[in-house]
């Protein structure tokens, strides 16, 4: 079932922001939120099929709750939420309330957190997504979603000495692997990829090494080239994101307060419709 406020908006959300912050809190872990500001217009194609599967995934929930299938409805569900602004607005209040400072970024959040960590505001991006590395984030955690496994450590430092790249090469390898920015070379998957970043160093070399490849008729031709492949794009977004570079501002606004309590319960009991 999913919660809602009394207005019928969704609150599931602020559940797990809620007691994810206390979580850390608790666990000596001083967080801070980074919001997503305005997509770049690279992401716009891949936002639109992230859309077009929650509307697929909101069809198959409606499906299933006819059939009386609420496993698959639950699963569906959780597919199927759409960000709205009001649920925005209110998780940047229940930080506000819960003494933890929100920080929001011009355009993608993962960026703002690299830059903010390699400038020693923070110590790690703790998140999902795999492109905080690329956009050079010393450390990525991820896991916390995860009430099985451990929460896993990644150091981008260790990953370069390990893979033997410069970051430069690793940007190019990430790009090759799949971002939100661009389509795949079809027939490369992530070991093909790797294998050809170590030999030719970067995409400009990999696409020549295809393309004669594609040209010698003696062999078949299995490495297929988007005709958008967008990795200079890609690449420079990687290299030079959109992000608040004014870390001394940034570093102010760094603030752990207390939670106000009596606001907390007026905004989540009396506003959300949580039990007291």
């Amino acid at each position: 079932m999913e919660l809602k406020d009394d207005e019928g908006n969704l609150t599931g959300h602020l559940v797990g922001l809620f007691h994810r912050t206390i979580q850390f809190m608790e666990n000596g872990i001083k967080p801070i939120w980074v919001f997503d500001g305005k997509p770049p217009e690279l992401k716009c194609k891949e936002l639109d099929k992230r859309k077009e599967m929650k509307e697929k995934a909101e069809e198959a929930k409606e499906e299933a709750m006819a059939a009386g299938d609420m496993e698959t409805a639950m699963k569906m569900a959780g597919r199927s939420i759409k960000i709205t602004a009001e649920m925005t607005a209110d998780a940047k209040l229940l930080c506000k309330l819960l003494g933890a400072p929100m920080i929001e970024a011009p355009c993608e959040a993962e960026a703002q957190c690299a830059v903010m960590v390699s400038s020693g505001l923070a110590f790690a991006t703790a998140t999902e997504d795999m492109d905080a590395l690329t956009f050079g984030t010393n450390y990525l955690l991820r896991g916390f979603n995860s009430k099985k496994e451990p929460v896993t450590q990644i150091c981008l430092k260790e990953i370069l000495e390990g893979f033997d790249m410069t970051m430069t090469e690793f940007i190019d390898l990430c790009i090759m692997c799949g971002c939100d920015y661009s389509h795949n070379i079809g027939g490369i998957g992530p070991v093909k990829a790797f294998n050809l970043i170590k030999e030719e160093k970067t995409i400009e070399n990999v696409l020549e090494k295809i393309k004669d490849h594609n040209e010698d008729e003696t062999k078949k031709k299995k490495y297929i080239v988007p005709e958008k492949f967008l990795y200079e794009e890609s690449r420079d977004l990687f290299v030079n994101p959109d992000v608040n570079s004014d870390m001394d501002k940034i570093k102010e606004s760094l603030k752990w307060n207390k939670p106000d309590e009596a606001k907390l319960k007026e905004f989540l009991v009396e506003h959300k419709g949580f039990t007291e």
